[in-house]
Protein backbone atom coordinates (compact mmCIF):
# COMPACT_ATOMS: atom_id res chain seq x y z
CA UNK A 1 0.00 0.00 0.00
CA UNK A 2 1.65 3.33 -0.76
CA UNK A 3 2.39 5.53 2.48
CA UNK A 4 0.08 8.96 2.48
CA UNK A 5 2.50 12.15 2.40
CA UNK A 6 2.04 12.44 6.54
CA UNK A 7 3.02 8.48 6.85
CA UNK A 8 6.05 9.09 4.60
CA UNK A 9 7.23 12.38 6.07
CA UNK A 10 6.61 10.67 9.95
CA UNK A 11 8.60 7.68 8.41
CA UNK A 12 11.54 10.27 7.62
CA UNK A 13 11.55 12.16 10.41
CA UNK A 14 11.76 8.88 12.30
CA UNK A 15 14.55 7.67 10.12
CA UNK A 16 16.81 11.18 10.84
CA UNK A 17 16.45 10.31 15.23
CA UNK A 18 17.87 7.25 14.57
CA UNK A 19 20.02 8.61 11.96
CA UNK A 20 21.56 10.51 14.53
CA UNK A 21 22.50 8.53 17.00
CA UNK A 22 23.75 5.93 14.37
CA UNK A 23 25.90 8.34 12.65
CA UNK A 24 27.15 9.85 16.17
CA UNK A 25 28.34 6.72 17.26
CA UNK A 26 30.13 5.64 14.15
CA UNK A 27 31.41 9.24 13.73
CA UNK A 28 32.88 9.72 17.29
CA UNK A 29 34.78 5.99 16.25
CA UNK A 30 36.08 7.54 13.22
CA UNK A 31 37.46 10.26 14.71
CA UNK A 32 39.33 8.60 18.25
CA UNK A 33 40.61 5.74 15.19
CA UNK A 34 41.78 8.82 13.03
CA UNK A 35 43.26 10.70 16.15
CA UNK A 36 44.84 7.33 17.74
CA UNK A 37 46.24 6.64 14.13
CA UNK A 38 48.15 9.83 14.06
CA UNK A 39 49.21 10.24 17.20
CA UNK A 40 50.73 6.77 17.63
CA UNK A 41 51.96 6.62 14.43
CA UNK A 42 54.02 9.93 15.60
CA UNK A 43 54.85 8.09 18.42
CA UNK A 44 56.32 5.04 16.68
CA UNK A 45 57.80 7.92 14.00
CA UNK A 46 59.62 9.24 16.88
CA UNK A 47 61.09 6.01 18.27
CA UNK A 48 62.36 4.40 15.21
CA UNK A 49 63.36 8.08 14.45
CA UNK A 50 65.72 8.13 17.14
CA UNK A 51 66.38 4.68 17.55
CA UNK A 52 64.67 4.23 21.14
CA UNK A 53 65.03 0.70 21.22
CA UNK A 54 64.20 -1.67 24.53
CA UNK A 55 66.68 -3.85 25.68
CA UNK A 56 64.94 -5.91 28.20
CA UNK A 57 61.62 -7.01 28.83
CA UNK A 58 60.78 -4.52 31.33
CA UNK A 59 61.69 -1.73 28.93
CA UNK A 60 59.72 -3.28 26.80
CA UNK A 61 56.63 -3.61 29.25
CA UNK A 62 56.74 -0.06 30.16
CA UNK A 63 56.96 1.17 26.41
CA UNK A 64 53.87 -0.60 25.35
CA UNK A 65 52.11 0.52 28.63
CA UNK A 66 52.87 4.29 27.95
CA UNK A 67 51.86 3.89 24.05
CA UNK A 68 48.76 2.19 24.81
CA UNK A 69 48.10 5.19 28.04
CA UNK A 70 48.91 7.42 24.83
CA UNK A 71 46.38 5.79 22.94
CA UNK A 72 43.61 5.53 25.57
CA UNK A 73 44.06 9.51 25.37
CA UNK A 74 44.20 10.16 21.96
CA UNK A 75 40.59 7.94 21.39
CA UNK A 76 39.21 10.23 23.97
CA UNK A 77 40.49 13.00 22.56
CA UNK A 78 38.91 11.47 19.35
CA UNK A 79 35.54 11.10 20.59
CA UNK A 80 35.73 14.98 22.24
CA UNK A 81 36.45 16.24 18.86
CA UNK A 82 33.72 14.01 17.16
CA UNK A 83 31.25 15.29 19.64
CA UNK A 84 32.39 19.17 18.69
CA UNK A 85 32.36 18.66 15.00
CA UNK A 86 29.23 16.60 14.66
CA UNK A 87 26.84 20.38 15.13
CA UNK A 88 29.18 21.77 12.93
CA UNK A 89 28.95 19.22 10.40
CA UNK A 90 25.13 20.07 10.40
CA UNK A 91 25.74 23.83 10.53
CA UNK A 92 28.18 23.94 7.39
CA UNK A 93 26.24 21.76 5.74
CA UNK A 94 24.52 24.10 3.44
CA UNK A 95 28.16 26.12 2.79
CA UNK A 96 30.09 22.89 2.00
CA UNK A 97 27.18 22.42 -0.32
CA UNK A 98 27.12 25.81 -2.32
CA UNK A 99 31.14 25.81 -2.29
CA UNK A 100 31.72 22.49 -3.63
CA UNK A 101 29.09 22.63 -6.90
CA UNK A 102 30.12 26.63 -7.33
CA UNK A 103 26.28 27.58 -6.37
CA UNK A 104 25.35 31.23 -5.28
CA UNK A 105 22.31 32.50 -3.10
CA UNK A 106 20.35 33.96 -6.07
CA UNK A 107 19.64 37.78 -5.96
CA UNK A 108 16.04 39.11 -5.84
CA UNK A 109 16.10 40.32 -9.64
CA UNK A 110 17.82 37.25 -10.34
CA UNK A 111 16.07 34.75 -12.36
CA UNK A 112 12.45 36.10 -11.36
CA UNK A 113 10.96 33.21 -13.15
CA UNK A 114 12.26 30.28 -10.67
CA UNK A 115 11.63 32.93 -7.91
CA UNK A 116 7.53 33.07 -8.63
CA UNK A 117 7.26 29.57 -9.54
CA UNK A 118 8.46 28.71 -6.18
CA UNK A 119 6.80 30.82 -3.92
CA UNK A 120 3.64 30.23 -5.72
CA UNK A 121 4.11 26.37 -4.97
CA UNK A 122 5.24 26.90 -1.50
CA UNK A 123 2.25 29.14 -0.73
CA UNK A 124 0.12 26.03 -1.96
CA UNK A 125 1.56 23.91 0.19
CA UNK A 126 1.97 25.91 3.33
CA UNK A 127 5.67 26.05 3.27
CA UNK A 128 8.24 28.74 3.91
CA UNK A 129 9.46 29.78 1.02
CA UNK A 130 12.92 28.03 0.28
CA UNK A 131 15.42 29.98 -0.90
CA UNK A 132 17.17 29.24 -4.61
CA UNK A 133 20.63 29.25 -5.85
CA UNK A 134 21.70 29.66 -9.54
CA UNK A 135 24.49 27.15 -10.48
CA UNK A 136 26.34 27.83 -13.36
CA UNK A 137 26.25 24.59 -15.22
CA UNK A 138 24.50 23.69 -18.37
CA UNK A 139 23.77 19.84 -17.58
CA UNK A 140 19.89 20.07 -16.05
CA UNK A 141 19.85 18.99 -12.73
CA UNK A 142 18.53 20.54 -8.89
CA UNK A 143 19.33 19.70 -5.91
CA UNK A 144 17.94 20.42 -2.30
CA UNK A 145 19.24 21.27 1.32
CA UNK A 146 18.65 22.27 4.44
CA UNK A 147 18.21 19.88 7.63
CA UNK A 148 14.69 21.39 8.01
CA UNK A 149 11.57 22.38 6.18
CA UNK A 150 11.93 25.74 7.33
CA UNK A 151 15.56 26.24 6.27
CA UNK A 152 16.00 25.02 3.02
CA UNK A 153 17.79 26.15 -0.35
CA UNK A 154 16.58 24.85 -3.63
CA UNK A 155 19.69 24.99 -6.23
CA UNK A 156 18.75 25.50 -9.93
CA UNK A 157 21.75 24.81 -12.50
CA UNK A 158 21.43 27.01 -15.77
CA UNK A 159 21.26 23.98 -17.45
CA UNK A 160 17.72 23.32 -16.29
CA UNK A 161 16.25 26.59 -16.86
CA UNK A 162 17.30 26.91 -20.55
CA UNK A 163 16.69 22.82 -21.31
CA UNK A 164 12.98 23.00 -19.79
CA UNK A 165 9.36 24.64 -20.82
CA UNK A 166 7.93 26.61 -18.33
CA UNK A 167 5.40 23.61 -17.54
CA UNK A 168 8.35 21.36 -17.11
CA UNK A 169 10.49 23.43 -14.96
CA UNK A 170 7.56 24.53 -12.81
CA UNK A 171 7.03 20.62 -12.40
CA UNK A 172 10.88 19.83 -11.19
CA UNK A 173 10.28 22.85 -8.46
CA UNK A 174 6.70 21.19 -7.74
CA UNK A 175 9.35 18.02 -7.31
CA UNK A 176 11.46 20.08 -5.21
CA UNK A 177 8.88 21.48 -2.92
CA UNK A 178 6.98 18.35 -2.09
CA UNK A 179 10.86 16.86 -1.07
CA UNK A 180 10.50 19.61 1.68
CA UNK A 181 7.22 18.89 2.53
CA UNK A 182 8.17 14.72 3.10
CA UNK A 183 10.81 15.97 5.06
CA UNK A 184 12.91 13.82 2.59
CA UNK A 185 15.70 16.65 1.97
CA UNK A 186 16.02 16.99 5.57
CA UNK A 187 16.78 13.14 5.49
CA UNK A 188 19.14 13.65 2.81
CA UNK A 189 20.85 16.32 4.22
CA UNK A 190 21.39 15.17 7.99
CA UNK A 191 22.21 11.89 5.48
CA UNK A 192 24.84 14.08 3.75
CA UNK A 193 25.85 15.71 7.10
CA UNK A 194 26.31 13.25 9.35
CA UNK A 195 28.02 10.82 6.73
CA UNK A 196 30.42 12.34 4.88
CA UNK A 197 31.88 13.67 8.10
CA UNK A 198 33.00 10.14 9.35
CA UNK A 199 33.78 9.14 6.12
CA UNK A 200 36.51 12.02 5.74
CA UNK A 201 37.74 11.49 9.78
CA UNK A 202 39.71 8.53 8.30
CA UNK A 203 40.03 9.99 4.44
CA UNK A 204 40.32 6.28 2.22
CA UNK A 205 43.30 8.11 -0.07
CA UNK A 206 45.76 9.17 3.21
CA UNK A 207 49.33 7.82 2.64
CA UNK A 208 48.76 6.73 6.66
CA UNK A 209 48.38 2.99 6.08
CA UNK A 210 47.55 2.87 9.83
CA UNK A 211 45.31 5.58 9.85
CA UNK A 212 43.35 3.51 6.43
CA UNK A 213 43.41 0.23 8.38
CA UNK A 214 41.65 1.74 11.80
CA UNK A 215 39.66 3.90 9.41
CA UNK A 216 38.19 1.29 6.80
CA UNK A 217 34.93 0.28 9.35
CA UNK A 218 33.85 3.48 10.32
CA UNK A 219 34.36 4.82 6.41
CA UNK A 220 32.35 1.29 4.92
CA UNK A 221 29.65 1.86 7.76
CA UNK A 222 29.13 5.32 7.10
CA UNK A 223 28.35 4.28 3.65
CA UNK A 224 26.00 1.65 5.09
CA UNK A 225 24.26 3.94 6.68
CA UNK A 226 24.04 6.33 3.78
CA UNK A 227 22.00 3.57 1.84
CA UNK A 228 19.71 2.48 4.98
CA UNK A 229 18.46 5.64 5.39
CA UNK A 230 18.21 6.17 1.79
CA UNK A 231 16.65 3.30 1.23
CA UNK A 232 13.31 3.35 -1.40
CA UNK A 233 13.88 6.84 -1.10
CA UNK A 234 13.53 7.39 -4.96
CA UNK A 235 9.99 5.40 -5.04
CA UNK A 236 8.70 7.23 -2.10
CA UNK A 237 9.71 10.93 -3.19
CA UNK A 238 8.31 10.01 -6.49
CA UNK A 239 4.77 9.08 -5.21
CA UNK A 240 4.81 12.26 -3.20
CA UNK A 241 5.77 14.02 -5.80
CA UNK A 242 3.24 12.62 -8.49
CA UNK A 243 0.64 13.79 -5.41
CA UNK A 244 1.79 17.30 -4.74
CA UNK A 245 2.39 18.23 -9.01
CA UNK A 246 -0.71 19.70 -10.52
CA UNK A 247 0.91 18.38 -13.84
CA UNK A 248 2.66 14.85 -13.68
CA UNK A 249 3.09 14.48 -17.45
CA UNK A 250 5.34 17.66 -17.67
CA UNK A 251 7.21 16.60 -14.63
CA UNK A 252 7.97 13.40 -16.47
CA UNK A 253 8.94 14.68 -19.32
CA UNK A 254 11.00 16.88 -17.97
CA UNK A 255 12.73 13.79 -15.90
CA UNK A 256 12.80 12.26 -19.34
CA UNK A 257 15.08 15.30 -20.84
CA UNK A 258 16.90 15.09 -17.38
CA UNK A 259 17.59 11.35 -18.14
CA UNK A 260 18.33 11.85 -21.64
CA UNK A 261 20.52 14.99 -21.34
CA UNK A 262 24.30 13.30 -21.72
CA UNK A 263 26.14 16.48 -19.91
CA UNK A 264 26.91 15.85 -16.12
CA UNK A 265 27.67 18.48 -13.35
CA UNK A 266 30.90 19.47 -12.96
CA UNK A 267 31.25 19.71 -9.11
CA UNK A 268 29.79 17.28 -7.01
CA UNK A 269 31.38 14.31 -4.57
CA UNK A 270 29.81 11.21 -3.74
CA UNK A 271 28.98 12.17 -0.47
CA UNK A 272 26.66 15.16 -1.73
CA UNK A 273 25.09 12.94 -4.87
CA UNK A 274 22.14 12.01 -3.25
CA UNK A 275 20.78 15.92 -2.40
CA UNK A 276 20.17 16.07 -6.52
CA UNK A 277 17.24 15.23 -8.31
CA UNK A 278 19.18 13.42 -11.04
CA UNK A 279 21.99 11.42 -8.98
CA UNK A 280 24.88 12.14 -11.00
CA UNK A 281 25.67 9.24 -13.22
CA UNK A 282 29.61 9.59 -13.33
CA UNK A 283 29.33 9.49 -9.45
CA UNK A 284 28.40 5.66 -9.97
CA UNK A 285 30.69 5.16 -13.08
CA UNK A 286 33.52 6.26 -10.29
CA UNK A 287 32.24 3.68 -8.00
CA UNK A 288 34.11 0.89 -6.31
CA UNK A 289 32.06 0.39 -3.54
CA UNK A 290 28.82 -1.84 -3.26
CA UNK A 291 27.14 0.62 -1.13
CA UNK A 292 27.07 3.29 -3.26
CA UNK A 293 26.50 1.19 -6.75
CA UNK A 294 23.25 0.20 -3.96
CA UNK A 295 22.00 3.98 -3.63
CA UNK A 296 22.62 4.80 -7.01
CA UNK A 297 20.14 1.74 -8.33
CA UNK A 298 17.41 3.20 -5.53
CA UNK A 299 18.23 7.12 -6.96
CA UNK A 300 18.98 6.90 -11.22
CA UNK A 301 15.71 8.46 -13.25
CA UNK A 302 16.21 6.01 -15.76
CA UNK A 303 14.99 3.02 -13.24
CA UNK A 304 12.15 5.40 -12.21
CA UNK A 305 10.71 7.26 -15.36
CA UNK A 306 8.33 3.92 -16.22
CA UNK A 307 7.28 4.05 -12.60
CA UNK A 308 6.74 7.27 -12.44
CA UNK A 309 4.05 6.65 -15.37
CA UNK A 310 2.74 3.92 -13.94
CA UNK A 311 2.04 6.33 -10.83
CA UNK A 312 0.54 9.52 -13.10
CA UNK A 313 -1.78 6.25 -15.13
CA UNK A 314 0.40 7.43 -17.89
CA UNK A 315 1.00 5.12 -20.93
CA UNK A 316 5.12 3.48 -20.88
CA UNK A 317 6.67 4.81 -23.85
CA UNK A 318 7.62 1.94 -26.03
CA UNK A 319 11.52 1.71 -27.00
CA UNK A 320 10.81 -0.73 -30.35
CA UNK A 321 10.73 0.94 -33.59
CA UNK A 322 7.49 1.30 -35.01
Amino acid sequence: MAKSPDLFARRNRARISLLLVLATINYMIATALATVAVVVGAVLAIIFGLEIFPDDLDTLKYMGIGIAGIAVLSATAGIVIGLVRIPFQRRTLERRVLAETGAHIAAPDEHPEVRNLLEGLALASGLPVPRFAVIDDDAPNSFGVGTRPSNTVIGVTTGLHKTLSRDELEAILAYEVSRIASWDIALASWTVALTSGAISAVDANDDNVLKGVLGYLPRRFGEWLQVWALRDQGVERDRAAIRFTRNPASLIKALEKLDADTSTIKYVTRATAPLWVEFPAHVVSSASTKATRRLASELLLDERIDYLRDLARLPVESTEPA
